[in-house]
């Protein structure tokens, strides 16, 4: 596992900062409220593609248990399977997206309409692939999975930047990300060919029939969870603040996202292990624990810098445009520490099959929406609420679930 972790986080590592590198890019190339328009707009992508981080989990656990027992010929089924699976959700994704799409330009108060409608192509291919993800993360291809995530930042770059840059706005960095994807989803079909049943075999037909299992409806409301508290702040913030502070808050955002995000090739080398050990639950517990050291030692790396230097940090990464977020630094940081781990615990949870640890992320969601409607008088303010409803979901997992600091007995 140790291993595993090593070359993901390198690899990792590297995707943060091309992607990063290129929000940093388009919080120049736009105004601070195209970027809070581009911020919001991708926040929103996130939290309609969530079921595909728990699809990813779910794939990468079956994988991996196909392949530990030599079960290669049900493991290419399933594969297959999976895809008619995830096409048919894609599908229906995006029609409800698209019918949607006057609602959604209202809801987030889109100055033009280019971003919203752009972010079409993004969410269904944001569907395709987990399946791709999900097949490498199982087999423990890490060094595979690492570069697909490092190619998948770099099209952002490649295709999104001069799109932005020739005029086409937060609307061209949304339609280029998406472009690139599909390059990169192209190219993941072709090496991963070996591992998918042939034509003829019905898995494909039996996954665009079958309806989601309660496993599948379990799992998607963990990672939806998870996605909802790690991304309304940005939405409620557009809701509360002027475009200018949005703004702002979108590049307190994305400093907690690189904090959030550095460590996540932790979780992914988690899950495979964590489901070989499922049947244990102290090897598990030990699992769990090697990984949230991990974690935090990668969390450090981001985290101790931007704490120390909050306003450099802001003048170096977005330039003088942005100064007022700069109070807003540490609490974002602290949100952004206490999510890595929070992510851990749901790709946990999901692995081992624990369907009652949601409720504590749903109960966080609450104190989320009450506390930002509350406490929303600059973006410093909203960073900090979501700082402390963060860590309170963090020491409610402590006190009654799976205690990342505590030795619990094995009954």
């Amino acid at each position: 596992m140790t291993r595993g972790a090593t070359v993901m986080v390198v690899l990792t590592f590297a995707a943060s900062v091309v992607n990063y590198a290129s929000n940093l890019i388009f919080s120049r190339l736009l105004n601070p409220a195209e970027f809070g328009d581009l911020t919001a707009v991708l926040a929103f992508a996130v939290l309609a593609g969530v079921p595909t981080a728990a699809a990813q989990t779910m794939i990468a656990e079956r994988v991996a248990r196909h392949a530990a027992q030599n079960q290669l010929d049900e493991m290419r089924w399933f594969v297959r399977h999976a895809v008619g699976r995830v096409v048919t959700a894609a599908a229906m994704v995006g029609v409800l997206y698209a019918l949607a799409l006057p609602l959604v330009i209202d809801l987030l108060e889109m100055r033009a309409p280019g971003p919203a409608i752009a972010l079409l192509p993004l969410i269904v291919l944001t569907f395709i692939l987990p399946v791709a993800l999900g097949v490498l993360q199982g087999l423990d291809r890490f060094i595979a999975f690492g570069l697909m995530a490092l190619a998948i930042a770099l099209s952002r770059i490649v295709f999104g930047v001069p799109w932005a840059a020739t005029g086409g706005g937060s609307g061209g960095a949304v339609g280029g990300q998406a472009l690139g994807l599909l390059v990169v989803l192209i190219a993941a079909a072709w090496i991963l060919r070996d591992q998918i049943a042939p034509r003829g075999s019905g898995a494909a037909t039996s996954g665009l029939k079958q309806r989601p299992g309660s496993a599948a409806l379990s799992a998607s409301a963990a990672f939806i969870a998870f996605a909802v508290i790690s991304n309304l702040d940005i939405l409620l913030a557009k809701l509360f603040l002027d475009s200018h502070e949005t703004g702002l808050y979108a590049a307190l955002v994305t400093i907690e996202k690189i904090v959030i995000f550095l460590p996540g090739a932790v979780a992914i080398v988690m899950v495979p292990n964590a489901a070989r050990a499922r049947h244990s639950p102290e090897a598990s517990r030990r699992v769990l624990r090697l990984a949230a050291l991990l974690v935090l030692a990668a969390t450090l790396l981001a985290a101790i810098p931007s704490a120390l230097a909050p306003e450099s940090l802001v003048r170096v990464m977005f330039g003088s445009e942005y100064l007022g977020a700069e109070d807003g630094v540490v609490p974002i940081v602290v949100a952004g520490a206490g999510l890595a781990l929070l992510y851990l615990l749901v790709t946990y949870a999901v692995a081992i099959g624990d369907r009652r640890w949601t409720w504590i992320v749903v109960a966080g969601v609450a104190l989320q929406v009450a506390g930002i409607a509350a406490f929303h008088a600059d973006p410093a303010q909203v960073a900090t609420v979501q700082a402390a409803v963060v860590v309170l979901v963090l020491l409610l997992n402590e006190a009654a679930f799976h205690s990342l600091l505590r030795t619990q007995r094995v009954r």
